[in-house]
C-alpha cells in the first residue's frame, strides 16, 4: 500500500531530474509544468522512482542532443503528466506484455534493451496510486508517456480533523 500524502508535483517532478541529471546529460530537457497545480496524493518515494523509471527509458530511446520534455497541466478534471521523446521508435510490443503484466525480455538483435521492468513497474505504482500510465506513438517520432493523476477532493479527513 503506497504512503501516500499531498504533495506538490513540482517537487518531485525536480528530485527525479536531479536523480536523473547522469543519464540525461546528452539530452535537452525541456519543462513545462503549469503554475497552479493542486497538491496530488501521492506517495513521492514511489512517484520519484516512476519519473525516474521514464526518464531513464526516454534517454535509452532518444538520440543524443535530442530534446526529453515533461509537461503537466489540468486536464478534464485531472492532471496530465507528460514525459516525451524523440526516439526513433517505441517498442508497443514490449508495452503490450507490460500491460498483460509480464516483464518485457531484452531483445537479442539490438543493444538497447526494451522497455520492461522499468515500466512494469511504474505502471505498478502508478496505478497503486489511482493513476494511469499510457504510452501513444510521439509525433512525428518517439513516445509519449502520459500519467492522468487524480485531483484530491478538498475534504481529505486531514483537511477536517481538529
Amino acid at each position: 500500500m503506497p504512503n501516500t500524502a499531498r504533495h506538490d508535483l513540482s517537487e518531485i517532478v525536480g528530485s527525479a531530474l536531479r536523480r536523473a541529471g547522469k543519464i540525461l546529460i546528452h539530452h535537452k530537457v525541456s519543462l513545462e509544468l503549469a503554475a497552479d497545480l493542486p497538491m496530488l496524493e501521492l506517495d513521492a518515494v514511489l512517484f520519484e522512482q516512476v519519473l525516474f523509471n521514464l526518464l531513464d527509458n526516454a534517454a535509452k530511446y532518444a538520440p543524443p542532443d535530442t530534446t526529453i520534455s515533461i509537461r503537466a497541466m489540468p486536464d478534464r478534471g485531472q492532471i496530465a503528466l507528460q514525459i516525451m521523446d524523440e526516439g526513433n521508435a517505441f517498442h508497443w510490443a514490449s508495452w503490450k506484455r507490460v500491460r498483460q503484466v509480464s516483464i518485457a525480455r531484452r531483445r537479442a538483435t539490438t543493444s538497447v534493451p526494451a522497455p520492461g521492468l522499468g515500466l512494469a513497474i511504474s505502471r505498478g505504482f502508478v496505478e497503486a496510486m489511482h493513476a494511469r500510465l499510457r504510452p501513444q506513438p510521439g509525433r512525428p517520432h518517439g513516445a509519449v508517456l502520459t500519467i492522468r493523476l487524480p485531483i484530491p477532493t478538498t475534504d481529505s479527513a486531514l483537511d477536517t480533523a481538529a
